[in-house]
């Protein structure tokens, strides 16, 4: 599977995996809450969408949102899948320096993303 398809599938999936994971944690579900914005992302290659929240719903659409909040460019696809799928928290960092990854905008709205994900992936019999 080619790293477009295979972000645009993470990218997708991102929201559903969100949702099932604020059911069971207090936390995210206050997080979604109490939180609204557009993430917009980018690749060299051609993948393009944004993330919007509000209302306490996360939705994903492909192409490019007119007033974004945060923006993230990635070099490839791949270079971004590497990012995101890694446990390695410093790799965003690394990204960013070594220019893999532009970044502008509400970091909040980066920061936001990196809490959220952390609490999608523990266990659901760790508190959170």
């Amino acid at each position: 599977m080619s790293g477009r398809l295979k972000l645009r599938l993470l990218l997708t999936l991102t929201p559903f995996l969100l949702r099932r994971a604020a059911r069971r944690s207090a936390r995210l579900s206050d997080m979604m809450r109490h939180e609204r914005f557009v993430m917009q992302l980018a690749t060299g290659d051609g993948v393009t969408g944004h993330f919007d929240l509000d209302g306490g719903r996360l939705s994903y659409r492909g192409g490019v949102h007119p007033n974004p909040d945060f923006v993230q460019h990635w070099r490839s696809a791949a270079e971004a899948i590497a990012v995101f799928t890694s446990r390695d928290e410093t790799e965003m960092l690394r990204a960013a320096e070594d220019g893999r990854c532009r970044m502008q905008g509400a970091f909040r709205v980066a920061l936001w993303f990196n809490e959220a994900g952390k609490i999608s992936r523990q266990s659901p019999f760790e508190p959170g």
